[in-house]
Protein backbone atom coordinates (compact mmCIF):
# COMPACT_ATOMS: atom_id res chain seq x y z
CA UNK A 1 0.00 0.00 0.00
CA UNK A 2 0.80 3.47 -0.82
CA UNK A 3 2.65 5.60 2.55
CA UNK A 4 -0.08 8.03 3.58
CA UNK A 5 1.70 11.32 5.36
CA UNK A 6 0.07 12.36 8.00
CA UNK A 7 0.19 16.24 8.47
CA UNK A 8 0.44 15.59 12.13
CA UNK A 9 3.91 14.06 11.95
CA UNK A 10 6.66 15.74 13.39
CA UNK A 11 8.94 15.00 10.32
CA UNK A 12 6.10 15.68 7.96
CA UNK A 13 7.69 19.25 6.76
CA UNK A 14 10.95 18.20 6.08
CA UNK A 15 9.15 15.38 3.94
CA UNK A 16 6.72 17.92 2.54
CA UNK A 17 9.54 20.42 1.83
CA UNK A 18 11.36 17.29 -0.39
CA UNK A 19 8.43 16.13 -2.85
CA UNK A 20 7.76 19.90 -3.27
CA UNK A 21 11.61 20.10 -4.52
CA UNK A 22 11.53 17.52 -6.18
CA UNK A 23 8.44 18.49 -8.47
CA UNK A 24 10.34 21.88 -8.95
CA UNK A 25 13.04 19.63 -10.72
CA UNK A 26 13.04 19.98 -14.89
CA UNK A 27 15.16 19.48 -17.04
CA UNK A 28 18.36 22.60 -16.53
CA UNK A 29 20.90 19.43 -17.39
CA UNK A 30 20.43 19.95 -21.22
CA UNK A 31 20.75 23.96 -21.52
CA UNK A 32 24.55 22.79 -22.92
CA UNK A 33 22.47 20.56 -25.81
CA UNK A 34 20.15 23.21 -26.70
CA UNK A 35 22.93 25.90 -27.36
CA UNK A 36 24.57 23.57 -29.57
CA UNK A 37 21.05 22.90 -31.59
CA UNK A 38 20.47 26.72 -31.26
CA UNK A 39 23.80 27.58 -32.65
CA UNK A 40 23.89 25.32 -35.74
CA UNK A 41 20.12 26.18 -36.76
CA UNK A 42 20.79 30.19 -36.26
CA UNK A 43 24.10 29.22 -38.66
CA UNK A 44 22.91 26.68 -40.98
CA UNK A 45 19.03 27.42 -41.00
CA UNK A 46 16.26 24.57 -41.96
CA UNK A 47 19.70 22.21 -43.10
CA UNK A 48 20.25 22.09 -39.27
CA UNK A 49 16.48 21.68 -38.80
CA UNK A 50 16.34 19.20 -40.54
CA UNK A 51 19.00 17.24 -39.21
CA UNK A 52 18.05 17.54 -35.67
CA UNK A 53 14.29 16.37 -37.09
CA UNK A 54 15.56 13.39 -38.43
CA UNK A 55 17.71 12.73 -35.46
CA UNK A 56 15.26 13.18 -32.41
CA UNK A 57 11.78 12.96 -34.77
CA UNK A 58 12.86 10.20 -37.17
CA UNK A 59 11.39 12.45 -39.82
CA UNK A 60 13.09 11.09 -42.94
CA UNK A 61 11.34 13.59 -45.63
CA UNK A 62 13.35 17.06 -47.13
CA UNK A 63 13.01 20.40 -46.84
CA UNK A 64 9.89 20.27 -49.20
CA UNK A 65 7.96 17.78 -47.25
CA UNK A 66 8.05 19.66 -43.46
CA UNK A 67 5.26 21.73 -44.56
CA UNK A 68 1.71 20.26 -44.58
CA UNK A 69 0.22 20.12 -48.03
CA UNK A 70 -3.21 21.45 -48.76
CA UNK A 71 -4.35 17.99 -49.70
CA UNK A 72 -3.08 16.50 -46.63
CA UNK A 73 -5.37 19.27 -44.42
CA UNK A 74 -8.23 19.33 -46.90
CA UNK A 75 -8.43 14.86 -46.45
CA UNK A 76 -7.89 15.15 -43.14
CA UNK A 77 -11.91 15.09 -42.55
CA UNK A 78 -12.71 12.06 -44.46
CA UNK A 79 -9.91 9.92 -42.03
CA UNK A 80 -12.40 11.19 -39.08
CA UNK A 81 -15.54 9.66 -38.09
CA UNK A 82 -18.68 11.75 -37.88
CA UNK A 83 -18.62 11.20 -33.88
CA UNK A 84 -15.05 12.23 -33.70
CA UNK A 85 -15.77 15.71 -35.92
CA UNK A 86 -18.45 16.61 -34.09
CA UNK A 87 -16.81 16.39 -30.83
CA UNK A 88 -14.00 18.41 -32.15
CA UNK A 89 -16.51 21.34 -33.69
CA UNK A 90 -18.63 21.12 -30.51
CA UNK A 91 -15.43 21.91 -27.92
CA UNK A 92 -14.07 24.48 -30.87
CA UNK A 93 -17.93 26.22 -30.01
CA UNK A 94 -18.06 26.10 -26.76
CA UNK A 95 -14.53 27.35 -26.32
CA UNK A 96 -15.09 30.32 -28.89
CA UNK A 97 -18.19 30.75 -26.39
CA UNK A 98 -15.95 31.33 -23.25
CA UNK A 99 -12.92 33.09 -24.64
CA UNK A 100 -15.27 36.16 -26.37
CA UNK A 101 -15.34 37.53 -23.64
CA UNK A 102 -12.02 37.84 -22.42
CA UNK A 103 -10.79 40.70 -24.96
CA UNK A 104 -9.66 43.67 -23.47
CA UNK A 105 -10.83 47.23 -23.98
CA UNK A 106 -7.91 49.95 -23.58
CA UNK A 107 -9.16 53.05 -22.12
CA UNK A 108 -8.67 57.06 -22.56
CA UNK A 109 -8.36 59.86 -19.83
CA UNK A 110 -8.68 63.13 -21.67
CA UNK A 111 -7.29 66.14 -20.03
CA UNK A 112 -8.38 69.74 -21.71
CA UNK A 113 -7.65 68.54 -24.98
CA UNK A 114 -4.68 66.19 -24.62
CA UNK A 115 -5.16 62.93 -23.46
CA UNK A 116 -3.27 59.77 -22.04
CA UNK A 117 -4.21 56.27 -22.86
CA UNK A 118 -4.07 52.44 -23.32
CA UNK A 119 -4.09 50.25 -26.03
CA UNK A 120 -4.76 47.06 -26.73
CA UNK A 121 -2.58 45.63 -30.00
CA UNK A 122 -2.86 41.99 -31.38
CA UNK A 123 0.53 40.14 -32.07
CA UNK A 124 1.27 39.87 -35.92
CA UNK A 125 2.56 36.53 -35.77
CA UNK A 126 2.05 33.85 -33.62
CA UNK A 127 3.66 30.01 -33.26
CA UNK A 128 1.73 27.20 -31.74
CA UNK A 129 2.93 24.12 -30.89
CA UNK A 130 1.26 20.77 -30.43
CA UNK A 131 2.68 17.76 -28.80
CA UNK A 132 1.85 14.68 -30.76
CA UNK A 133 4.46 12.13 -29.37
CA UNK A 134 2.68 9.62 -27.21
CA UNK A 135 -0.82 11.44 -28.05
CA UNK A 136 -1.73 13.16 -30.51
CA UNK A 137 -3.15 16.74 -28.92
CA UNK A 138 -6.10 17.64 -31.46
CA UNK A 139 -7.87 19.61 -28.32
CA UNK A 140 -4.57 21.38 -27.87
CA UNK A 141 -4.60 23.06 -31.47
CA UNK A 142 -8.14 24.60 -30.23
CA UNK A 143 -7.11 25.76 -26.70
CA UNK A 144 -3.98 27.83 -28.49
CA UNK A 145 -5.48 28.74 -31.89
CA UNK A 146 -8.90 29.91 -30.68
CA UNK A 147 -7.75 32.71 -28.08
CA UNK A 148 -5.04 34.05 -30.71
CA UNK A 149 -8.21 34.38 -33.22
CA UNK A 150 -10.11 36.29 -31.19
CA UNK A 151 -7.24 38.44 -29.72
CA UNK A 152 -6.57 39.51 -33.81
CA UNK A 153 -3.37 37.88 -34.63
CA UNK A 154 -2.56 38.29 -38.28
CA UNK A 155 -0.64 34.84 -38.81
CA UNK A 156 -1.07 31.57 -36.94
CA UNK A 157 1.65 28.84 -37.84
CA UNK A 158 1.90 25.35 -35.96
CA UNK A 159 4.51 22.48 -35.52
CA UNK A 160 4.23 19.38 -34.69
CA UNK A 161 6.10 16.47 -34.43
CA UNK A 162 5.54 13.85 -37.28
CA UNK A 163 7.42 11.30 -38.94
CA UNK A 164 5.40 11.30 -41.73
CA UNK A 165 2.32 12.03 -41.23
CA UNK A 166 0.39 14.73 -38.43
CA UNK A 167 -2.75 13.11 -37.22
CA UNK A 168 -5.78 13.77 -38.78
CA UNK A 169 -7.58 15.39 -35.91
CA UNK A 170 -4.91 18.08 -35.57
CA UNK A 171 -5.07 18.70 -38.93
CA UNK A 172 -8.64 18.94 -39.22
CA UNK A 173 -8.63 21.38 -35.85
CA UNK A 174 -6.65 23.56 -37.53
CA UNK A 175 -8.50 23.40 -41.07
CA UNK A 176 -11.77 24.98 -39.02
CA UNK A 177 -9.53 27.49 -37.58
CA UNK A 178 -8.58 28.60 -41.18
CA UNK A 179 -4.65 27.58 -40.23
CA UNK A 180 -2.86 26.03 -43.30
CA UNK A 181 1.10 26.89 -41.89
CA UNK A 182 1.53 23.29 -40.42
CA UNK A 183 4.85 21.67 -40.44
CA UNK A 184 6.17 18.38 -39.35
CA UNK A 185 8.46 19.11 -36.41
CA UNK A 186 8.90 18.93 -33.06
CA UNK A 187 11.43 19.30 -29.88
CA UNK A 188 14.05 22.25 -29.61
CA UNK A 189 14.63 22.25 -33.61
CA UNK A 190 10.61 23.82 -33.88
CA UNK A 191 10.83 25.88 -31.46
CA UNK A 192 14.35 27.57 -32.40
CA UNK A 193 12.96 27.61 -36.44
CA UNK A 194 9.92 29.79 -34.93
CA UNK A 195 12.40 32.07 -33.02
CA UNK A 196 14.94 32.80 -35.43
CA UNK A 197 13.46 32.28 -38.62
CA UNK A 198 14.50 28.90 -41.10
CA UNK A 199 13.15 29.66 -44.55
CA UNK A 200 10.43 28.75 -45.70
CA UNK A 201 9.64 29.09 -41.68
CA UNK A 202 9.12 32.82 -41.28
CA UNK A 203 10.45 34.02 -37.53
CA UNK A 204 6.88 34.64 -34.90
CA UNK A 205 6.70 37.05 -31.83
CA UNK A 206 5.64 34.32 -29.52
CA UNK A 207 5.24 30.62 -28.98
CA UNK A 208 2.63 28.74 -27.30
CA UNK A 209 1.54 25.54 -26.12
CA UNK A 210 2.48 22.93 -24.21
CA UNK A 211 5.08 20.20 -24.81
CA UNK A 212 8.10 18.15 -23.87
CA UNK A 213 11.34 18.75 -21.55
CA UNK A 214 13.16 19.71 -24.93
CA UNK A 215 10.26 22.14 -26.27
CA UNK A 216 9.81 23.47 -23.06
CA UNK A 217 13.22 24.32 -22.29
CA UNK A 218 13.76 25.77 -25.41
CA UNK A 219 10.86 27.93 -25.25
CA UNK A 220 12.81 29.59 -22.27
CA UNK A 221 16.57 29.77 -24.06
CA UNK A 222 14.86 31.47 -26.68
CA UNK A 223 12.92 33.75 -24.70
CA UNK A 224 16.05 34.74 -22.98
CA UNK A 225 17.90 35.26 -25.86
CA UNK A 226 14.77 38.22 -26.57
CA UNK A 227 13.82 36.71 -29.43
CA UNK A 228 10.35 35.35 -28.85
CA UNK A 229 7.31 35.79 -25.84
CA UNK A 230 6.56 32.57 -24.26
CA UNK A 231 3.31 31.95 -22.36
CA UNK A 232 4.63 29.46 -19.75
CA UNK A 233 7.43 27.09 -18.85
CA UNK A 234 5.67 24.13 -18.98
CA UNK A 235 6.50 20.93 -16.97
CA UNK A 236 5.00 17.54 -16.51
CA UNK A 237 1.32 17.99 -16.28
CA UNK A 238 -0.34 17.47 -12.09
CA UNK A 239 -3.37 17.35 -10.17
CA UNK A 240 -4.58 17.89 -6.70
CA UNK A 241 -7.57 16.76 -4.74
CA UNK A 242 -8.98 18.18 -1.83
CA UNK A 243 -11.65 15.63 -0.64
CA UNK A 244 -13.61 14.42 2.88
CA UNK A 245 -15.34 11.46 3.29
CA UNK A 246 -18.54 12.24 1.53
CA UNK A 247 -16.40 11.78 -1.86
CA UNK A 248 -16.63 8.77 -3.55
CA UNK A 249 -13.78 7.12 -4.12
CA UNK A 250 -13.89 5.20 -7.40
CA UNK A 251 -14.05 9.08 -8.80
CA UNK A 252 -11.12 10.18 -7.33
CA UNK A 253 -9.25 6.68 -8.57
CA UNK A 254 -10.84 7.56 -11.87
CA UNK A 255 -9.31 11.24 -11.95
CA UNK A 256 -6.20 9.96 -10.76
CA UNK A 257 -5.69 7.59 -12.95
CA UNK A 258 -6.49 10.16 -16.21
CA UNK A 259 -3.80 12.79 -14.86
CA UNK A 260 -1.30 10.02 -14.65
CA UNK A 261 -1.98 8.96 -18.28
CA UNK A 262 -0.07 11.75 -19.28
CA UNK A 263 2.94 10.36 -18.47
CA UNK A 264 5.65 8.72 -15.86
CA UNK A 265 6.62 12.25 -14.96
CA UNK A 266 2.92 13.19 -13.80
CA UNK A 267 1.96 14.00 -10.17
CA UNK A 268 -1.01 13.63 -8.34
CA UNK A 269 -1.67 14.82 -4.94
CA UNK A 270 -4.91 13.77 -2.90
CA UNK A 271 -5.27 15.57 0.70
CA UNK A 272 -7.92 14.36 2.75
CA UNK A 273 -9.45 14.49 6.39
CA UNK A 274 -10.60 11.02 5.90
CA UNK A 275 -8.12 8.28 6.55
CA UNK A 276 -10.34 5.89 5.09
CA UNK A 277 -10.76 7.08 1.66
CA UNK A 278 -7.16 7.84 1.62
CA UNK A 279 -6.68 4.18 2.52
CA UNK A 280 -8.85 3.12 -0.36
CA UNK A 281 -7.24 4.93 -2.71
CA UNK A 282 -3.69 4.09 -1.72
CA UNK A 283 -4.96 0.14 -1.84
CA UNK A 284 -5.91 0.76 -5.71
CA UNK A 285 -2.75 2.12 -6.91
CA UNK A 286 -0.52 -0.44 -4.55
CA UNK A 287 2.81 -1.66 -6.99
CA UNK A 288 2.51 1.10 -9.50
CA UNK A 289 4.93 3.19 -9.99
CA UNK A 290 3.56 7.04 -9.77
CA UNK A 291 4.22 10.43 -8.44
CA UNK A 292 1.12 9.91 -6.24
CA UNK A 293 1.27 11.69 -3.13
CA UNK A 294 -1.17 10.99 -0.40
CA UNK A 295 -1.70 13.48 2.72
CA UNK A 296 -4.16 13.04 5.63
CA UNK A 297 -5.02 16.44 6.90
CA UNK A 298 -6.66 17.73 10.72
CA UNK A 299 -9.08 20.12 8.77
CA UNK A 300 -10.15 21.84 5.54
CA UNK A 301 -7.70 25.38 6.84
CA UNK A 302 -4.92 22.95 6.38
CA UNK A 303 -5.89 21.08 3.23
CA UNK A 304 -6.49 25.08 1.96
CA UNK A 305 -3.11 26.10 3.02
CA UNK A 306 -1.34 22.78 1.46
CA UNK A 307 -3.25 23.13 -1.78
CA UNK A 308 -2.07 26.18 -2.09
CA UNK A 309 1.61 25.72 -1.56
CA UNK A 310 1.33 23.16 -3.94
CA UNK A 311 -0.34 25.38 -6.85
CA UNK A 312 -1.59 22.93 -9.34
CA UNK A 313 -2.22 23.15 -12.76
CA UNK A 314 -5.59 21.31 -11.87
CA UNK A 315 -7.38 21.00 -8.38
CA UNK A 316 -10.49 19.21 -7.76
CA UNK A 317 -12.23 20.31 -4.95
CA UNK A 318 -14.74 17.31 -3.84
CA UNK A 319 -16.19 17.89 -0.41
CA UNK A 320 -19.79 18.72 1.03
CA UNK A 321 -19.59 22.41 1.15
CA UNK A 322 -17.37 23.83 -2.16
CA UNK A 323 -18.14 27.21 -1.30
CA UNK A 324 -15.95 27.61 1.78
CA UNK A 325 -12.98 26.56 0.43
CA UNK A 326 -13.47 27.38 -3.13
CA UNK A 327 -12.92 31.49 -2.45
CA UNK A 328 -9.50 30.79 -0.26
CA UNK A 329 -8.09 29.03 -2.79
CA UNK A 330 -4.94 30.89 -4.13
CA UNK A 331 -2.75 28.80 -5.72
CA UNK A 332 -4.06 26.67 -8.86
CA UNK A 333 -4.35 26.82 -12.47
CA UNK A 334 -8.00 25.87 -12.90
CA UNK A 335 -10.28 24.93 -10.16
CA UNK A 336 -12.69 22.15 -10.78
CA UNK A 337 -16.15 22.03 -8.35
CA UNK A 338 -17.74 18.63 -7.23
CA UNK A 339 -18.16 15.58 -8.81
CA UNK A 340 -19.83 16.45 -11.83
CA UNK A 341 -16.05 18.62 -13.24
CA UNK A 342 -13.23 16.48 -13.91
CA UNK A 343 -10.47 17.76 -15.08
CA UNK A 344 -11.18 15.96 -18.14
CA UNK A 345 -14.27 17.82 -19.15
CA UNK A 346 -11.73 20.70 -18.92
CA UNK A 347 -9.50 19.08 -21.37
CA UNK A 348 -12.16 18.91 -23.95
CA UNK A 349 -15.49 20.76 -23.63
CA UNK A 350 -15.77 23.06 -20.24
CA UNK A 351 -14.89 25.69 -22.56
CA UNK A 352 -12.16 26.94 -20.42
CA UNK A 353 -8.37 27.00 -21.23
CA UNK A 354 -6.30 24.17 -20.36
CA UNK A 355 -2.95 25.53 -21.02
CA UNK A 356 -2.59 25.79 -17.27
CA UNK A 357 0.94 27.12 -15.33
CA UNK A 358 2.33 23.86 -13.93
CA UNK A 359 5.34 23.20 -10.87
CA UNK A 360 3.59 25.80 -8.37
CA UNK A 361 3.63 28.70 -11.01
CA UNK A 362 0.32 29.24 -11.04
CA UNK A 363 1.03 30.88 -8.07
CA UNK A 364 1.80 33.84 -10.46
CA UNK A 365 0.50 33.02 -13.68
CA UNK A 366 -2.51 32.33 -15.29
CA UNK A 367 -4.21 30.27 -17.72
CA UNK A 368 -3.57 30.58 -21.92
CA UNK A 369 -6.21 33.38 -22.42
CA UNK A 370 -7.12 36.16 -25.46
CA UNK A 371 -4.67 38.59 -23.63
CA UNK A 372 -1.30 36.08 -24.38
CA UNK A 373 -1.80 37.27 -27.73
CA UNK A 374 -2.25 40.71 -27.25
CA UNK A 375 0.20 43.67 -25.99
CA UNK A 376 -0.57 47.01 -24.38
CA UNK A 377 0.76 50.09 -25.47
CA UNK A 378 0.42 53.37 -23.52
CA UNK A 379 0.09 56.86 -25.76
CA UNK A 380 0.55 60.51 -24.03
CA UNK A 381 -0.74 63.23 -26.31
CA UNK A 382 0.05 66.56 -23.73
CA UNK A 383 -1.60 69.87 -25.00
CA UNK A 384 0.83 73.05 -23.97
CA UNK A 385 -1.45 74.37 -20.86
CA UNK A 386 -1.24 70.75 -19.42
CA UNK A 387 2.36 70.85 -19.99
CA UNK A 388 3.11 73.94 -17.98
CA UNK A 389 0.99 72.75 -14.83
CA UNK A 390 3.55 69.79 -14.58
CA UNK A 391 6.51 71.08 -15.65
CA UNK A 392 7.72 72.72 -12.64
CA UNK A 393 7.32 69.12 -10.57
CA UNK A 394 9.01 67.01 -13.85
CA UNK A 395 11.84 69.10 -13.50
CA UNK A 396 11.49 69.20 -9.65
CA UNK A 397 11.66 64.86 -9.53
CA UNK A 398 14.70 64.53 -12.11
CA UNK A 399 17.08 66.80 -10.45
CA UNK A 400 15.81 64.86 -7.28
CA UNK A 401 17.45 61.18 -8.75
CA UNK A 402 20.34 63.23 -9.99
CA UNK A 403 19.22 62.94 -14.00
CA UNK A 404 19.65 66.63 -14.97
CA UNK A 405 19.31 65.83 -18.81
CA UNK A 406 16.07 64.97 -18.11
CA UNK A 407 15.24 67.85 -16.07
CA UNK A 408 16.52 69.98 -19.52
CA UNK A 409 14.39 68.23 -21.43
CA UNK A 410 11.39 69.75 -19.90
CA UNK A 411 13.22 73.10 -19.51
CA UNK A 412 13.60 73.83 -23.29
CA UNK A 413 10.30 73.01 -23.64
CA UNK A 414 8.92 75.26 -20.68
CA UNK A 415 11.02 78.16 -21.47
CA UNK A 416 9.49 78.83 -24.96
CA UNK A 417 6.33 78.87 -23.85
CA UNK A 418 6.78 81.55 -20.96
Amino acid sequence: MLKILKASSKDFQSRWKKILEQRAQMGKEIEEQLEKIFLDIKKKGIKAVIKYAKLYDNFSGTEKDIKVKKSELNGAKNLLSRDEKRAIEKAKQRIEWFHKKQKPKGYRLKENGGYIRERWLALERVGIYIPAGKFPLASTVLMCAIPAKIAGVGEIVLTTPANGEVHPAILYSASLLGIDEIYKLGGAQAIFALALGASPIKKVDKIVGPGGLWASRAKVYAYKMGLVGIDTLAGPSEIAILADGSAKSELIIADIKAQLEHGEDSWAFLISTSKNLLEKVADEFRGEKANLVLIQARSKKEMIELANQIAPEHLEIMLKNPEEVLEQIYGAGAVFVGEYSPVALGDYLAGTNHCLPTGARARFESPLGVWDFMKRQSIVWMEKHIFLKLQKSCKDFARLEGLFEHARSISIRAKDLK
